[in-house]
């Protein structure tokens, strides 16, 4: 009888891992951070999300006038209202993706973390820059899913999103995903 248990046992882990689903949850503005969460997304073959504002006109089109906005949204700490994000539930792993913006996630990405129930799961962020690196976005992004595990960020230059296959896939293998 005790084998029969942990043979049961056994058996629902196994299923369990085979059943585990990934989800890449990104914000872009540019564009970079949607080639990262596509390369993750082909890499894992995770389903993926792409987080969008309410006010598909939020940020001004042009880019110094959209940092102003952004600045003030993490000084102020108010932050955009998103669309609708999608059940959670069928989810183990969470890659959330971000441009880093005055050191830190983008508004859209600090909504959904605070909108979406990440409980349980692992959340790993992923961002793109222009020479802040991950600045405090993967200490942010703890903060803001205190019931979560965390994976170890990797952050992307912008101008190398497209040819970051390579580096995506060694951070993928390090990370166990």
């Amino acid at each position: 009888m005790k084998h029969l248990f942990w043979g049961l046992c056994a058996g629902v882990a196994l299923c369990g891992a085979a059943d585990a689903k990934s989800l890449v949850a990104y914000y872009s503005r540019s564009g970079n951070t949607a080639t990262v969460a596509e390369l993750i997304k082909s890499a894992t073959d995770a389903d993926i999300f792409e987080i969008t504002t309410a006010d598909a006109n939020h940020y001004p089109a042009e880019y110094r006038s959209a940092t102003v906005v952004a600045k003030s949204e993490i000084e102020n700490g108010t932050f955009p209202a998103i669309n609708a994000i999608p059940d959670l539930t069928q989810y183990d792993t969470v890659f959330v993706g971000t441009p880093c913006w005055w050191g830190t996630m983008a508004g859209p990405v600090h909504t959904f973390l605070t909108t979406a129930d990440l409980s349980g799961k692992t959340v790993i962020p992923f961002n793109t820059h222009e020479g802040s690196g991950t600045g405090t976005i993967a200490a942010d992004v703890e903060k803001l899913t205190p019931n979560s595990m965390h994976g170890r960020a990797i952050a992307i230059r912008g101008g190398d999103a497209a040819n970051a296959g390579p580096v995506i896939q060694e951070w993928l293998v390090e990370i166990g995903k």
